[in-house]
């Protein structure tokens, strides 16, 4: 009976979900304007926050760790730059708010005022077609405003920030 519950869980969890598609709404510039680069860049730079966004959606904490730069780490709780190695801990840590706010609805339920603040994997479940705003402040630093179609609440979302290290574009500040 608990399997056949499950499989039903599972199924309506995957009917309900719409398959996410990515596309760049428009691309701006911050600093000295660069068409060139932005043409070559847009197309990495939303190859990267779709890996993110699937590692969050799958509960994939490995494939959200191939994004944070394994020297620079990332800013989490939009404070201070942690290491690589506490950013793949609180990634897993249950009670780390970096694990709340990327998985755990329940947590939010009983603790957020508002009834719309849910967890990042649910709002991106929901989100169906997502439009990105791509503002470059270098040609190595990127924001990205994310505009959904279906309009999901989102939440406490804010926008990611992206830092090209290597020739690749990494996660610098979490949503």
């Amino acid at each position: 009976m608990k399997y056949l519950r499950l499989v039903f869980l599972i199924a309506f969890y995957f009917s309900c979900s719409k398959p996410l598609q990515f596309s760049v709404q428009g691309y701006f510039f911050v600093s000295n304007p660069d068409e060139a680069m932005a043409q070559a860049e847009n197309p990495l730079v939303l190859a990267a926050l779709k890996g993110v966004v699937e590692g969050i959606v799958n509960t994939n904490p490995g494939q959200i760790l191939e994004y944070i730069h394994k020297k620079d780490g990332a800013i989490i709780d939009a404070k201070i730059f942690v290491t690589y190695s506490q950013v793949a801990t609180a990634l897993v840590n249950h009670e780390s708010q970096l694990y709340r706010v990327l998985w755990d609805d329940k947590y939010w339920r009983e603790t957020a005022p508002k009834d719309n603040i849910r967890s990042y994997q649910r709002i991106f479940s929901s989100a169906g077609d997502i439009k990105i705003g791509i503002f470059y402040y270098s040609a190595s630093e990127c924001e990205l405003r994310l505009d959904f179609k279906n309009r999901p609440p989102m939440g406490i979302l804010g926008n990611p920030i992206f830092r090209k290290r290597d020739g690749r574009w990494y996660l610098m500040n979490f949503f």
